[in-house]
């Protein structure tokens, strides 16, 4: 038994693992070389990779690294591609991860992490657990938007000053916006009590007030993101859509998200890290 997968108490719940790859093929490849490195698909009870609009070459690396592998025709977009991801797998638990989120830390870390994360949920704590980098997140990142409402302590008087105006006047914005802290400051919990915590096993701890749904690596349970995060984004498709399809954090940057406010964990340090080779494919 992985102790990433332990339940004190009672049966392990199971872990899955899925890759979602519409295309992209050399950050896939790449990505998959670093979780073979990592080991981590021992951790896993289960693995998919999910490839919408299926091509030969997609399958050949599901062939190279030996895991199972499925697809469709068509593309789906991020919701659709997602939702059968999900669909495919069977674990009480899973971790959903982009064709260019790749693993930058080593074994040991990985049980840690997957310890702690697993533990937060097991406690009730945490209703899922972000597995993104806090120090190397990698790129495209919003901190540097973050940064301006809640800038580093060695910035100028002036630009402290305009941050402290922007979230006088932008109150509401400041409040969605400060569940990130923790990618950018160590202490965010002592700054920020009324935000953000930290839990027994060092994982910081916010609101679905203060931190929007994300399609990062996260550790959630199956059943949870099916029912709770799909389904609900599905009821709100007629934003926003990117090359024509909803993304799931479009249609859950909401009022009815802040105010259903999920637990959302944010790992101490964090295992992905995006680095994407050419075009993921969207």
């Amino acid at each position: 038994m992985s102790a990433a997968q332990a339940r004190p108490g009672g049966p392990r719940p199971t872990l899955g693992l899925g890759i979602l790859s519409w295309h992209g093929y050399d950050s896939l490849a790449a990505t998959l070389e670093s979780y073979r490195k990592g080991d981590l698909f021992s951790f896993a009870d289960e693995v998919l990779l999910f490839l919408p609009e299926i091509t030969d070459r997609g399958r050949e690396i599901a062939r190279s690294f030996g895991i199972p592998f499925d697809g469709s025709a068509a593309n789906l977009g991020i919701l659709g591609g997602f939702k059968a991801l999900a669909g495919g797998l069977s674990a009480d638990r899973i971790i959903l991860l982009e064709n260019d989120y790749r693993l930058i830390e080593g074994r040991d870390e990985v049980v840690r992490q997957l310890a702690a994360a697993s533990a937060d949920m097991d406690e009730g704590v945490a209703d899922f657990v972000r597995l993104r980098h806090r120090l190397k997140p990698g790129l495209p990142w919003q901190g540097p938007k973050v940064a301006r409402l809640f800038p580093p302590d060695d910035a100028g008087a002036a630009v402290r000053l305009r941050a402290a105006l922007m979230r006088t006047l932008r109150p509401g914005k400041a409040s969605r916006l400060i569940g990130t802290t923790p990618y950018l400051f160590d202490d965010a919990d002592r700054r920020w009590p009324e935000a953000v915590s930290r839990s027994r096993n060092g994982t910081y701890l916010v609101s679905g007030r203060n931190l929007p749904w994300s399609n990062c690596p996260t550790l959630v349970g199956r059943d949870f993101y099916l029912n709770k995060i799909v389904s609900e984004a599905e009821k709100r498709t007629k934003g926003r859509l990117v090359n024509g399809f909803p993304t799931i954090e479009t249609e859950l940057n909401c009022q009815w998200w802040r105010d259903i406010g999920y637990r959302i964990g944010v790992a101490a340090n964090g295992l992905f890290s995006q680095i994407r080779l050419n075009d993921r494919g969207y």
